[in-house]
């Protein structure tokens, strides 16, 4: 039986959605902008692309996407580089947790690989995954499944074998399309109802995924 576990990162393994969200409200006021956090959690799990696109559908094509990344990016890492990156409540001791317990690890971000791979090396987890796919390795991003397809497809395992979590509707649909099983854990989005349908589980945060791993983990996952 194949142990497999695949995660997000950004309001998974960081909790940099909410610092990210500061930054769009920032420059949100300074270029006057409406509505900026429902848009917001519209491109939650999304690649660069596809939030380019939703930024424009909302303000129109006028809109200074390249301006407005360039600028929060930079706030962004400013605020990074002073107190480090956030690391989500359970990270560490889930991950010590499936690595004692031989689980397989792995992670599906829509963050280009260079930046998660720093990104993790500089909080110290990058050894615990064995396979990294940044979003710049797939032609379509969240919420279509080739992310998490390519993820299964490096690691030689079976979709219907291997755990997703996730923590945005994007992300969730995404893996739901390759097949996999879905732990979902909220962060900013609270799950609506397909959201809830779509999930096989849902916990309040990565402690509650641990216990709940560590109580079926001499379990077979499919019947």
């Amino acid at each position: 039986m194949n142990k497999t576990i695949i995660f997000d990162m950004d309001g998974v393994i960081f909790d940099t959605e909410r610092l990210i969200l500061s930054c769009w409200q920032i420059e949100a006021v300074k270029y006057d902008i409406p509505n900026i956090e429902n848009t917001f959690k519209a491109c939650i799990g999304t690649d660069v692309d596809t939030t380019r696109r939703i930024l424009f559908d909302t303000y129109g094509k006028d809109f200074p996407y390249d301006k407005f990344r360039t600028e929060y990016r930079d706030l962004f890492y400013r605020k990074i580089e002073k107190n480090g990156i956030p690391v989500k409540r359970g990270v560490r001791e889930i991950l010590s947790f499936l690595k004692v317990n031989g689980y397989r690890t792995g992670l599906a971000s829509s963050t280009r690989r260079e930046v998660v791979e720093q990104e993790l090396t500089d909080a110290g987890l990058r050894n615990f995954f064995e396979v990294i796919v940044g979003g710049d390795m797939v032609k379509r991003g969240k919420p279509e499944p080739d992310i998490y397809q390519k993820a299964c497809e490096q690691m030689l395992v079976e979709p219907e074998e291997s755990y997703a979590i996730e923590d945005s509707k994007n992300g969730i649909l995404s893996a739901k399309a390759a097949g996999l099983k879905v732990l979902h854990v909220p962060d900013i989005l609270e799950p609506d109802e397909e959201m809830k349908e779509l999930a096989d589980e849902i916990f309040e945060d990565l402690i509650q995924v641990r216990k709940f791993l560590a109580s079926n983990h001499d379990r077979r996952w499919t019947e």
